[in-house]
């Protein structure tokens, strides 16, 4: 009988990293619950980021919780306003990097900088040639404020040098340095001014070459702005940033039509899902096709799309960092909501810590689940009840999660007592029974349709004195109600373990 180490589920799971010297593995599996519908409309996904209520929403996210592993809602070309419909990108809060203000603090946490070379020493803001009435010391400031309120965030950064070199000569759209001799590796200069300029402010790590870093947690780099890539300088693009940023990448930004753009996004959205490498995925929804195509009628079309798509469930576990024109404020949490795996919970009648023991101890009355008292004679079944813990637990204390072998479980699990029994709902003549019914032990059942016997199993983290412990949800397939306890009887030695609603 296996206990509970690195349970698998139905839907996809991302990997962990194991070590800090190797490339991320597959080693914690982190599965996803089904985040709730946050829209309804076309307004609610674009071009209305609503309110500034977002400031904080990384600060129940575990500190351990990789960043590969998160879902950040980011925007692209972040702080193009100006040039008319056909170059701005984001809804207007304001020049000089308040937009960007605005944006943090209604839940963005990726953004898209591009910059050209003025006086061959500063970086100002443009998309292509258009100034965008912002500098590069806009940014910083602006960002360095926001996460000195707010410590418990962080802030991913693409950076882009945006005109062409003096070796090359500019087409229709393109920007141009100011400056003679303006190459990448100037460029990398007074990015290194910059930086040397705001100490503290970078995750060191994504800054420092010759090669870029390796995948943080959410601890390392909260309270830090992280470079993500620093593109277009030629070679020496792949030796900032973090590694993989740049590896799965959706950027079709001038596709054939909106059909096309909305496949491209799904794909690399699902792609995201399904990855259990735990690399970073970037997916750009943006898309321009000049005066055919503006960038709000792609944004319009695909943030919408995008928000129904993961309303539905589509999309179910980690989107990586999305990259949008004009979100909506509803599409932001449909994002923000697919961290809820990381967030730490308190102590909840729902939620239980599975230890080496085998024991399975309740997170809010700190009771074990007991093997209770034999129906009869026959000892086939019998009441699954709860007991204060004992240091040296009992055969009837001990449980293990098990893969059904004689059929395809469809990824839930047995929950199987010390005594080979299962974990089971009461039949109750076929119909679903209510919250609140005690649970009983029974002989496992060999077929998939005993979908009383079945659990999936969702990790969580549950509050400490000291921070926080891994802990699990136990979730029924057929009555979809979780493990849990009886509250009447939560203080007496043999009170019911029961079926209940799930802590949200």
């Amino acid at each position: 009988m296996s206990q509970i180490t690195s349970p698998r589920r139905r839907l996809r799971f991302l990997a962990r990293l194991t070590t800090a010297c190797l490339a991320l593995s597959a080693a914690l599996l982190t599965p996803v619950t089904t985040a709730g519908a946050a829209g309804v409309d076309k307004d609610d996904a674009y071009r209305n980021l609503g309110a500034a209520t977002r400031s904080d929403w990384m600060k129940d996210v575990a500190s351990d919780t990789w960043l590969a592993a998160m879902s950040l809602p980011g925007t692209h070309d972040t702080l193009a306003l100006h040039g008319g419909a056909i170059a701005q990108t984001q809804e207007d809060f304001g020049d000089s990097a308040d937009t960007l203000t605005a944006q943090l603090q209604r839940g963005i946490r990726a953004i898209d900088i591009r910059v050209r070379v003025t006086d061959s020493k500063y970086f100002a803001i443009h998309h292509g040639p258009i100034y965008q009435q912002a500098n590069f010391d806009d940014v910083l400031s602006k960002t360095q404020a926001f996460l000195k309120q707010h410590p418990s965030e962080t802030v991913v950064m693409r950076l882009r040098a945006e005109c062409v070199y003096s070796d090359t000569s500019p087409g229709i759209g393109d920007c141009v340095n100011d400056g003679l001799n303006i190459t990448p590796q100037r460029v990398e200069s007074i990015f290194a001014d910059y930086v040397a300029n705001y100490p503290g402010l970078f995750y060191t790590p994504s800054t420092n070459r010759p090669t870029s870093a390796m995948i943080p947690t959410l601890g390392q780099v909260r309270g830090k702005l992280v470079l993500g890539s620093f593109d277009n300088i030629g070679n020496d693009s792949g030796k900032f940033g973090i590694q993989t940023f740049n590896s799965h990448k959706e950027d079709n930004w001038a596709p054939s039509g909106l059909p096309e753009k909305w496949n491209d996004v799904k794909a690399n959205i699902d792609q995201a899902v399904g990855d259990t490498k735990g690399d970073l995925y970037v997916t750009y929804t943006s898309a321009s096709n000049g005066l055919v195509r503006l960038p709000s009628d792609y944004a319009a079309y695909i943030n919408y799309l995008l928000m129904q798509y993961l309303n539905s469930g589509g999309g179910n576990g980690h989107l990586g960092i999305v990259m949008m024109d004009f979100p909506g404020w509803a599409l932001v949490d449909d994002i923000i909501s697919r961290n809820a795996n990381y967030v730490v919970k308190g102590g909840d009648r729902a939620i239980w810590v599975v230890n080496s023991d085998k024991t399975y101890v309740n997170t809010l009355y700190n009771r074990c689940m007991v093997r209770g008292p034999e129906f009869d004679s026959s000892k086939t079944g019998g009441l699954v009840t709860q007991h204060a813990c004992q240091s040296s637990p009992p055969s009837s204390h001990q449980w293990g999660a098990e893969l059904p072998t004689t059929f395809d479980g469809k990824g839930y699990y047995w929950i199987k007592a010390a005594n080979g029994k299962c974990l089971t709902v009461p039949y109750n003549n076929g119909t679903p029974p209510s919250a609140g019914t005690q649970l009983f032990w029974w002989g496992c059942e060999s077929r998939w349709f005993s979908e009383n016997q079945m659990w999936n199993i969702i990790p969580t983290k549950v509050g400490t004195a000291n921070g926080y412990r891994p802990a699990y949800m136990f979730i029924n397939y057929w009555t979809h109600q979780c493990l849990s306890m009886d509250p009447a009887t939560a203080a007496a030695s043999g009170g019911k373990v029961t079926q209940d609603a799930c802590p949200q």
